[in-house]
């Protein structure tokens, strides 16, 4: 994936973040690089607001009702993921909601519907369509808008903000800023996410390891362009694989199921759980600490926490392959 990454380098005014307690000064706030989390806040008619990341996490809020066409929303995202947000009112009513995957613009005029925040970012207020009859094109009447809404970023915003313009996102893969989880991709009227088979070949999705029907087995459980072995979230449920009893939403537990993330392949012989330690979603070759001791691999002496030390295990990350032969 190749992603390039523009942020406008603009100091926010300690003034203006003491403004509201009375307080004043000419010196600047510099953006924080020890948070690890990041709160979207705004308003929007009564909405719920999700957000995809490119582990395959996934967020969600629903706006707080007030007695007013402006209802506040605080979503609080990783730092340092890039993440893409999806507005949708009337979400419960599945004839009517209408689906907006959002755009951030910052104040340079660069836009992308990817980006990663650094500190807190308010988008102030969405205006969205409360029905499909004021969707600015929705072609294919799947209620979804055919393009991204543009929301412009104002000068604080865009200093937390990092737009992510992708040539490759997997979670996009048409780039047309309608991330895979809201595309149609049979043409039928109902978008991916509420598609039991989303490319009309007659095998539901939750036995399809070809969802979108390019005769590639993605063995993607939840569509969202983040093949399971490095999705933390398979079905994303906003529970990460690792604290998730049921990782396929297949209403049989972890600790009973004989296929965790459903893709027809027993556990047993997939590569997809067999090599992953800790069971939390990501592969070995691609997780940071195998064995979730709160030790990075790298500074780790028992990185798979079988006992033996690395230095002595042949088979460091316990996936049955020896060392020597083993890609990770």
């Amino acid at each position: 994936m190749k992603f390039t990454k523009k942020t406008m380098a603009i100091m926010v005014p300690a003034a203006i973040l003491l403004a509201s307690c009375g307080g004043g000064s000419s010196t600047t706030t510099p953006i924080s690089a020890n948070k690890s989390t990041f709160n979207l806040t705004g308003t929007v008619p009564g909405t719920l607001i999700e957000a995809f990341c490119d582990d395959g996490s996934y967020y969600k809020t629903n706006s707080v009702t007030n007695a007013t066409n402006q209802h506040p929303f605080t979503l609080t995202l990783p730092t340092g993921l890039a993440c893409r947000v999806v507005m949708t009112t009337n979400e419960t009513d599945p004839n009517n909601k209408v689906v907006t995957p959002v755009r951030l613009v910052n104040t340079q005029g660069t836009g992308g519907i990817a980006f990663e925040g650094t500190n807190d970012v308010d988008l102030n207020h969405v205006d969205l369509a409360l029905d499909r009859t004021g969707m600015q094109k929705d072609d294919n009447q799947d209620g979804v808008e055919d393009n991204p809404k543009n929301v412009s970023l104002d000068p604080t915003a865009s200093s937390n903000i990092q737009i992510v313009t992708a040539g490759n996102d997997p979670l996009d893969r048409d780039g047309d800023g309608i991330i895979n989880v809201y595309e149609d991709d049979d043409g039928d009227g109902v978008n991916n996410k509420d598609d039991t088979d989303d490319d009309g070949d007659g095998i539901e999705d939750s036995r399809d390891p070809d969802k979108d029907g390019d005769g590639i087995d993605e063995n993607d459980f939840d569509g969202d362009g983040v093949v399971n072995g490095r999705d933390v979230d398979d079905d994303n449920d906003s529970i990460n694989d690792v604290d998730d009893s049921d990782d396929d939403n297949d209403g049989v537990d972890d600790v009973n199921d004989t296929d965790d993330d459903n893709d027809g392949i027993d556990d047993s012989n997939d590569k997809d759980q067999t090599n992953d330690n800790d069971r939390d979603g990501i592969q070995n070759g691609f997780d940071p600490d195998d064995d979730n001791d709160g030790i990075n691999d790298t500074e780790d002496p028992d990185d798979d926490g079988d006992g033996i030390n690395d230095v002595d295990d042949p088979d460091d990350d316990n996936d049955g392959i020896d060392d020597d032969n083993d890609r990770d």
